[in-house]
């Protein structure tokens, strides 16, 4: 009996399968990339790996991300910078470029 909740178990039992196989006088063959046993002139057949169940509807998600977008910029509140009257220091330049001294202003 195979477990389907264990990926190892499948394993050994696909590779107990195929030793079987192999020792009954069973042959693997090398086929191409793209190569198929199905015959040209017929259509494909259905994948035999496609899921049973049919497909599911997708949610688009577009209107729901821009309501929350819209909700976080109106709660945000406008941070107001406070006028610092600190110091700072200023570099005075001549005409060439070259700093000449360094200056304190208020602003």
């Amino acid at each position: 009996m195979i477990h389907k909740s264990s990926k190892e178990s499948l394993r050994r039992e696909l590779h107990r399968k195929t030793q079987e196989f192999l020792s009954q006088g069973g042959e693997i063959q090398k086929c191409d990339p793209g190569e198929t046993g199905e015959p040209l002139d017929k259509p494909r057949a259905k994948a035999v790996f496609v899921s049973p169940s049919p497909l599911k509807t997708r949610t688009y998600l577009n209107d729901v991300v821009s309501a929350v977008d819209a909700r976080k910029r109106k709660n945000q509140t406008p941070s107001v910078k406070k006028p610092t009257n600190k110091p700072r220091k200023q570099v005075i330049y001549d005409d060439f470029g070259e700093p000449l001294r360094e200056m304190w202003v208020d602003k």
